[in-house]
């Protein structure tokens, strides 16, 4: 009996370990400029906080870096995620801004400013997942980044952007309900697989935007009508 109650202990806080760990809700809208530290966002395999740079961002500002080395890489299998936003009893990356319900809390855009060094370009991809790790949401960003030109990535955060390209057997209400993990990774190119090279890549700028209000986008809609019957008119003058 003793040992009944101490197995139904335990599963109770795995349970919280997997419910409790995200904030309460999202910050919505956030931008994480790592301005004075790496904001607890962690390296390729999770084991380190990324370096710190207090210059040469997108706009000579602070930014967050990582490296990975692709010797042990094989091209065509996952490619490795480079930075790591997560939500743990450990501690939280940006204070637990990205994590919580999406969807409750009007989450509708992320983007990102990233760069590498690497001697190809690089195909990104996001990776939303809950506090466990499982199940997540893969976006790819199908236009490749070129080496050392800092570069804007964008998720929108809707059920039918082509973006995702899976969400692990889960669907997107799901995997948006409750986000407890955030990862940036890129493809592995063939020109880097199995390759000894110690990689740099640089992080800065992750913001959450909200969903624009009905209202906002008639408003957005009829002004882009009324410049439209402009030109028109113009024209036919």
């Amino acid at each position: 009996m003793n040992r009944f109650f101490l197995n139904l202990q335990f599963l109770c806080f795995v349970a919280l370990l997997g419910v409790g760990t995200t904030a309460t809700a999202t910050t919505v809208p956030f931008t994480e400029n790592f301005s004075a530290d790496t904001a607890q966002w962690l390296n390729f395999n999770g084991a380190a906080p990324l370096s710190f740079s207090a210059t040469d961002g997108p706009d000579n500002s602070s930014y967050a870096s990582g490296t990975f080395n692709f010797k042990d890489s094989i091209f065509g299998a996952q490619g490795p995620v480079v930075y790591r936003g997560t939500t743990s009893v450990l501690g939280q990356s940006s204070g637990g801004a990205f994590f919580g319900n999406w969807i409750a809390d009007g989450a509708g855009k992320l983007t990102a400013q990233v760069r590498h060094n690497a001697p190809v370009p690089l195909t990104y991809f996001t990776r939303f997942a809950a506090p466990v790790n499982f199940p997540g949401a893969t976006a790819v960003h199908f236009a490749p980044v070129l080496l050392n030109t800092w570069t804007e990535i964008t998720v929108d955060i809707s059920a039918t952007n082509p973006q995702f390209v899976t969400f692990e057997g889960s669907d997107f209400a799901t995997v948006f309900g409750n986000i407890g993990n955030l990862q940036i990774g890129v493809s592995i190119p063939q020109a880097l697989a199995g390759v000894d090279q110690e990689i740099s890549f640089d992080l800065d700028q992750v913001s959450i935007s909200a969903v624009p209000e009905p209202g906002s986008l008639v408003l957005a809609t009829l002004a882009c009508c009324g410049v439209l019957g402009l030109r028109r008119r113009r024209v036919d003058g």
